[in-house]
């Protein structure tokens, strides 16, 4: 396992230390001002819920505080681009829940002279350990032209 100081570090298997945090308001407020997300379910209260819902775009979060609590020093020497994802919810996340966000190293692969990493990630409720969400991302590492 070779957790350590980039992402470009992260080997297949590695288990990523996990992470626990409560999903505020705040957070909420803050990530649909930047999305530009209005519905109203993410701004308020809404029925049949009887709590305000976190939106589903905000499963990348999860990735950054993962990346942050396990490669402090970031994407590597390279830039990193976010390539796709596939994200599964299981049931609808209320505001106001902590949650707890753990991920693995599924694949790195070499393909046209580009490095991907594939990351799997589970987002559960804390005190239930009932999952919540599921989340698959894939990233390119880095790009070196071909020498033709």
């Amino acid at each position: 396992m070779s957790i350590g100081r980039y992402v470009s570090d992260l080997e297949v298997g590695d288990e990523l230390r996990s992470v626990t945090y409560e999903m505020t308001p705040f957070i909420v407020r803050e990530y649909c001002h930047g999305i530009d997300e209005h519905a109203e379910e993410f701004h308020r209260a809404i029925e049949p819920f009887g709590a305000q819902l976190v939106p589903p775009p905000m499963t990348h979060i999860d990735k950054i505080r993962l990346i942050k609590e396990n490669c402090p020093d970031g994407p590597g020497p390279n830039a990193r681009i976010h390539y796709q994802f596939h994200s599964t919810h299981h049931k609808p996340i209320p505001v106001g829940a902590t949650l707890v966000a753990s991920g693995v190293i599924a694949r790195k692969y070499e393909k046209k002279g580009r490095t991907y990493l594939e990351m799997d990630i589970e987002v559960r409720e804390s005190d239930s350990g009932e999952l919540v969400m599921s989340y698959n991302d894939t990233a390119i590492l880095n790009y070196t032209p071909s020498s033709a």
